[in-house]
């Protein structure tokens, strides 16, 4: 944790009679100074700490291993990864959120984000759009769970964000938190058309949809050097109201307030929707689920690219009357 949120003014760490204070910290957890890092945003009243997409990975790329190496590096759910990240939750108070590559009960292996709650409690979502690497299994779920802050979290990981209406889903599930781990980096240098736009456009989804978002994404540069991330967090009206800035001070922290979330107006239009509009458009037919099944295996690209040409030719025909 950085010294500064340290020193912030909120003394003792959240509770359940309290308003959950959240820092999302766009860097790698190591896992030597987990401990360390969570005491430091107990200090600081931090309820909540968020951290980025595959955090526990470090900067390790994934986009180009093979199967056996990813399972080098996948851990089920009671490894000793999240088992060290559980007991310092304990020891701390401080519940933390991280990313990791999960070997599921059946030899699966998942891009996960965890929830370690106080009290042994783990909340995972397992990434439902997994395009890094052809070896990882996408997930099935977008789920919601209750806090004891008040404050219901939903969790969507990197690409899960950037279709609206897993978004919407989450709100219409009652989520007032949407925590949005992010790894910008995605096997090539030039990444900051593509994560501008994340930046911009997930406030947009919190004011569509009623609820605080927290980003927290670290990207990794080529040569595997962990380059300054991207913290924010954006009220139910949309507003960003913490930012980091850059590598000095690259955390941002605000305090949830879960009632914001209910009473704003984006929550009230959505008990006005009206779904019979729209609901033919609900359902897949056998054709889009084959086209999503393509879109999984073969994600879009940021550029467009002719796909082949077809000849086209085009004949002027003049008329002209000859008179007798």
């Amino acid at each position: 944790m950085p010294r500064s949120a340290a020193s912030s003014s909120v003394a003792s760490p959240a509770s359940p009679a309290s308003s959950l204070r959240v820092a999302a910290l766009p860097f790698a957890l190591p896992l030597d100074g987990v401990t360390d890092q969570l005491a430091q945003a107990a200090r600081a009243g931090i309820g909540l700490a968020v951290f980025p997409e595959m955090s526990l990975l470090g900067t390790k790329r994934v986009d180009r291993l093979r199967r056996a190496e990813l399972e080098t590096l996948a851990e089920p759910m009671d490894g000793r990864s999240l088992g060290i990240v559980t007991d310092a939750v304990e020891a701390t108070g401080v519940a933390a959120g991280v990313g990791l590559l999960e070997r599921g009960p059946d030899g699966a292996i998942y891009n996960s984000y965890v929830v370690c709650m106080p009290g042994g409690t783990k909340h995972r979502h397992r990434k439902v759009y997994a395009t890094e690497n052809p070896h990882l299994q996408g997930g099935a779920r977008l789920d919601v769970f209750d806090t004891p802050w008040g404050v219901t979290m939903s969790i969507l990981i990197g690409a899960d964000n950037y279709l609206p209406e897993n978004a919407r889903v989450a709100a219409l599930k009652g989520a007032t938190l949407l925590v949005a781990p992010h790894r910008g980096y995605a096997g090539g240098s030039d990444v900051s058309p593509q994560r501008d736009w994340f930046v911009r456009a997930l406030p947009t989804h919190a004011g569509d949809n009623g609820m605080f978002a927290v980003l927290s994404d670290m990207h990794g540069e080529p040569n595997d050097r962990g380059g300054s991330g991207v913290a924010l967090i954006a009220d139910p009206s949309g507003a960003v109201i913490a930012t980091g800035a850059g590598m000095q001070d690259p955390f941002a922290t605000a305090a949830i307030d879960p009632e914001l979330a209910r009473r704003s107006l984006a929550r009230q239009w959505l008990s006005a929707r009206r779904p019979e509009l729209y609901s033919s458009l609900i359902a897949l037919d056998a054709r889009d689920a084959a086209g999503a099944q393509r879109w999984m295996t073969s994600p879009p690209s940021r550029e467009v690219q002719a796909r082949g040409s077809v000849a086209v030719s085009f004949a002027v025909v003049g008329r002209r009357r000859v008179s007798g």
